[in-house]
Order: structure tokens, then C-alpha cells, then sequence
């Protein structure tokens, strides 16, 4: 199996959780293992969820884009921390393939 993390907007956009949720579903639905940032308890400074966030990232083979991350500097973030790991960065949910289940 493999996984992937999901970033997008969240400051600012009350509705997150429930387009992280959405994505999180599809995905699954494609065969993947998804690390979905939208479930941290919310409260914390924002700085104190980059470490947590990018430790996901390091466990993840794969990160997807959620729309509007070009104007998140967070998801900007991730997407260059992603890119720095080597991991497969989808800009868009559209272009995340289907994983075929080798077992």
C-alpha cells in the first residue's frame, strides 16, 4: 500500500474539514493510505503544526494538492518540503492515480 498526504488551505477556510474529509474518501477509494493533516487537534500556534506536519510528509510516498494551495503559504510549504524529500507532489486531486492492489 501506499500513502499520501493531502495539503491545502486551512487558516481562513472554516469549511477544511470537510474538503480534507471529501479528498481523503476519494482517495482511499483509489486505493491509497491517506495522512490527512485535518484531523490535529485544532488550538495550537500555527507554527507548531509545520513540525508535525512535515514528520506526515516524511512518512507519506506521495503528497496531493488540494485546490487553492498556491495561495496557502502552509501548502506552499509542504509542496517545496515534499519536492525536497523526493516525494511524488499531485497538484491536483484529478491527476492522483489509482493504486493497483499487487497482493
Amino acid at each position: 500500500m501506499k500513502s499520501i498526504y493531502i495539503a491545502g488551505p486551512m487558516k481562513g477556510h472554516p469549511d477544511y474539514h470537510e474538503k480534507f474529509n471529501m479528498a481523503a474518501d476519494v482517495l482511499t477509494d483509489r486505493g491509497w493510505v491517506v495522512i490527512n493533516p485535518a484531523v490535529l487537534p485544532e488550538g495550537l500556534n500555527p507554527e507548531a503544526y509545520m513540525p508535525i506536519c512535515t514528520a506526515m510528509i516524511q512518512a507519506a510516498d506521495a503528497v496531493c494538492m488540494l485546490e487553492g494551495w498556491q495561495k496557502s503559504y502552509g501548502a506552499k510549504l509542504e509542496r517545496w518540503f515534499a519536492s525536497y524529500q523526493r516525494k511524488a507532489v499531485y497538484t491536483t486531486i484529478e491527476s492522483v492515480p489509482h493504486i493497483v492492489d499487487e497482493g
